[in-house]
């Protein structure tokens, strides 16, 4: 029995979980508007290419080229270059807004010379057998996903060097698994593999996004309490050295400054010890102001040169923290060096309390005269 559709299984099942998808994101609140809309977005012009690569196919089978496959495959360009750039801006979210807008360039560049195909033959044009022939600037299709590629691969490894080597080894198979699907299909060995490859690593990256929302703090982008005593189990038969932590006068802040100025003496603080710190040690935010570092096999000199090296960043800015450190070793138990840790750092912040009850109001004074509201932007870099 013919092909009526021209489609294969391949591209009815990317079909279908496409539309599966997009009803799942619509009905979900799982993410602020602008992120839900970027999925959206994203499933939306998949729908839209995997329609036009069926339309593609199925003229594909006429003897003789016709106008209208021009408009298929161009409409399969552009809503996979679509797709690309809302993937990019999911991965690297928490870039600012002003570099995001660059994002869009390469997009616009390959739509431009995509739209001239059927009248410059160097982008694509059809034989008369109806053979599709891609001219050399047609590869510019292949030019704007590697750019994205790469910058998606550079943030993955800016996440990689921050502690969240899971996180970006996810991204990094996703963005195999797709690049692999292109050669296939650009090999001829399955039709349509890349935009399948594409539905199927959209779906685990809004599978892994979920997840991430889960167990990494919104504020402050550091694992959750969840996940400290987690990876305390998990690496309990390791020596760790366990430094627990507490952000000075963030009530303050919130009282004098409001909730907005509190999460970002947060996110600076958190941003600060990304800064410092190894791949060895792993930051959790564990309450309000509490936050915890695990040092896989570090030393206790190791983890006090960390510390030191948090307090002269921190210095740069205008918040304080109080520290405590204790050396876990396999049979322990890990509540109680938990507990030991948190004794250590409450003693730091007596010394702290009473070092600022000596200067009376000078601290508040202090804060008021460096923090004012509109610096208020986390703007600070820790990395130069």
């Amino acid at each position: 029995m013919n092909n009526v559709l021209a489609i294969d299984g391949g591209t009815y099942l990317g079909f279908v979980v496409c539309v599966a998808m997009l009803l799942f994101i619509m009905a979900m609140r799982a993410f602020d508007t602008k992120m839900r809309n970027n999925f959206i977005n994203l499933v939306f012009a998949m729908l839209l290419a995997f329609l036009a690569a069926v339309a593609d196919m199925k003229l594909a089978t006429f003897a003789y080229p016709m106008n209208l496959r021009y408009t298929a495959k161009i409409i399969k360009y552009i809503s996979q270059g679509i797709m690309e750039y809302f993937v990019l801006v999911i991965v690297v979210r928490e870039f600012s807004e002003n570099t995001k807008k660059w994002l869009i360039v390469p997009f616009f560049v390959m739509v431009a010379i995509v739209l001239s195909a059927p009248v410059n033959p160097q982008v694509f044009y059809f034989t008369a057998d109806n053979h599709f022939v891609r001219g050399p600037l047609g590869n510019i299709v292949f030019i704007q996903a590697a750019i994205y590629v790469i910058i998606a691969m550079l943030t993955c490894i800016h996440k990689w060097f921050d502690g969240y080597q899971k996180d970006a080894t996810v991204i990094l198979f996703i963005l195999f698994m797709v690049c692999v699907g292109v050669v296939l299909e650009e090999n001829h060995i399955f039709p349509n593999c890349a935009l399948e490859s594409s539905a199927l690593g959209t779906l685990f990256l809004y599978i892994y996004t979920y997840a991430e929302r889960y167990n990494v703090d919104s504020v402050s982008r550091c694992y959750k309490r969840r996940c400290f005593y987690a990876d305390g189990k998990k690496y309990s038969r390791s020596e760790m050295m366990i430094i627990s932590m507490d952000l000075n006068d963030l009530k303050y802040i919130n009282d004098n400054y409001g909730h907005k100025a509190g999460d970002i003496a947060l996110l600076t603080f958190a941003e600060v010890v990304r800064s410092v710190k190894t791949n060895k040690y792993i930051l959790y935010r564990t309450g309000g102001d509490e936050f915890m570092i695990l040092g896989i096999k570090a030393t206790m000199d190791e983890a006090k040169e960390l510390v030191e090296l948090i307090k002269e960043k921190l210095s740069e800015t205008p918040y304080a923290c109080s520290f405590g450190i204790y050396g876990y070793k396999p049979g322990d138990d890990f509540d109680a060096a938990v507990v030991k840790a948190d004794k250590a750092m409450y003693d730091d912040k007596s010394i702290y309390k009473a070092s600022k009850n000596l200067r009376s109001h000078a601290r508040n004074d202090d804060y008021d005269s460096r923090l004012e509201i509109e610096t208020f932007t986390n703007n600070i870099s820790f990395l130069g």
